[in-house]
């Protein structure tokens, strides 16, 4: 593992991204207490918090809830280009899935449908493998609201190299196992691997779940580069 000094380093240089880049990882959140004692060890992290990740994405299915996503393009302060997409998640009497949904799609610079929604989704499960080609990095505490979150970083081991699985900065509520928050790059993200910001919260007593997921930045597509800005929200979580 390497050297604390420069493993914060790299840490700023990996969450940094592109200039401009609007989804800033430490908005709004206090300072970092980087001497505060973790109760989780790395080692940890990659058995247990990648288990429960597991178990929430599983969980997911269960639930009822309503989407409100949207995906646009820029050229400079205009939007050029749009997918949208509301949709609400229940059940029937017999357990059945039933989707009410509104979808358009005006983008022609990037390309994304309803099916990407969930490859977007998927791609911030923080699986075995896709923290595997990273290095992890225990990186302190911050507060979020009341719970004084674990930090740990997800770092590139070749910083010249293509992104692989997730790389970037992780929340964990240390007693539940359970990741908060996440804020990286994955490549597994189906337009482009930008910064993304996931926010989850507590569903059920036992899962936490995103409720927000953004993106907004210079996103290298093909050999064009296009300002995407994604936003998608998740709300009125309700259980089968």
């Amino acid at each position: 593992m390497m050297p604390r000094f420069l493993a914060v380093l790299a840490v700023t240089a990996a969450i940094a991204g592109p200039v401009a880049a609007q989804v800033k990882c430490a908005e709004g959140l206090p300072p970092v207490d980087r001497n505060a004692p973790s109760r989780m060890t790395v080692q940890e992290f990659i058995r247990e918090v990648t288990a429960k990740e597991g178990a929430s994405s599983r969980a997911f299915a269960d639930f009822g809830y309503t989407i409100d996503a949207a995906v646009q393009t820029l050229n400079g302060d205009a939007v050029d280009g749009e997918y949208r997409h509301v949709a609400t998640v229940g059940f029937d009497s017999g357990a059945a899935r039933r989707d009410v949904a509104t979808s358009s799609n005006t983008l022609k610079r990037v390309k994304f449908a309803d099916r990407d929604l969930e490859t977007l989704r998927d791609a911030f499960t923080l699986t075995s493998e896709r923290i595997s080609s990273g290095d992890i990095v225990y990186s302190g505490r911050q507060r979020i609201g009341e719970i004084n979150a674990s930090l740990f970083d997800v770092l590139p081991r070749n910083r010249d190299a293509d992104i692989r699985g997730f790389e970037g900065r992780v929340w964990v509520r240390a007693r539940e196992d359970a990741v908060m928050r996440l804020c990286g790059r994955s490549s597994g993200s189906p337009i482009a691997p930008m910064r993304f910001e996931v926010v989850r919260q507590l569903v059920g007593e036992r899962h936490w779940l995103p409720v927000s997921i953004r993106a907004d930045e210079q996103a290298r597509v093909g050999d064009e580069t296009v300002h995407v800005r994604i936003t998608v929200t998740y709300s009125n979580y309700k259980a089968r």
